[in-house]
């Protein structure tokens, strides 16, 4: 993610009454990995599984570096609400466990397209089947966030330390 974009998530824009920051800014981050992994899924339209695997290795490495933050800053923030219905820290680990479990498999389909080209278009078609998979995951996944995780975060959060957890979570959005 740019510089700007960070700015953009963490600042309000000049010109405007100053706002109080929210964990909903974060969901920039996701329309931002919702658009890595089309431009992968892009690639693969076009048969180049060389250019599919690097855009797959860019959105995984955007991917880890926006889960991180939330698995060791914010998740221990957020036990402070209590017990949310819903929302369970657990469930929270449990789908990122779950996603990096999907991309270690999208690589090894990856791998095995590039060594044995015969039948690739069906075997495009096989992956983008699981990818719809992942795709359900993760937008229910960010769904939790937007309606559970981030909510909690801004109430059991005072303004400053929401700008200052936002902007760990922005720096360790770097890879």
């Amino acid at each position: 993610m740019s510089h700007e974009e960070k700015l953009a998530i963490s600042e309000d824009a000049p010109g405007t009454e100053a706002r109080a920051p929210s964990f909903l800014a974060l969901l920039r981050v996701h329309e931002h990995l919702n658009e890595l992994f089309v431009a992968h899924q892009e690639a693969l339209l076009e048969q180049d599984i060389a250019r599919a695997r690097e855009r797959l290795l860019a959105y995984e490495r955007a991917l880890l570096a926006h889960m991180r933050p939330e698995e060791e800053i914010l998740l221990p923030v957020y036990a402070r609400a209590g017990a949310i219905p819903g929302g369970p820290i657990e469930l929270f680990l449990g789908e990122h466990r779950k996603m990096r479990e999907f991309l270690g498999r999208f690589h090894a389909t990856l791998a095995e397209l590039d060594a044995h080209p015969a039948d690739l278009r069906r075997r495009i078609i096989r992956l983008f089947d699981e990818q719809a998979m992942f795709k359900h995951l993760v937008e229910h996944h960010d769904l939790r966030e937007q309606n559970i995780l981030y909510p909690a975060l801004d109430r059991v959060t005072t303004e400053t330390e929401r700008r200052e957890l936002l902007r760990q979570c922005l720096d360790e959005n770097q890879p």
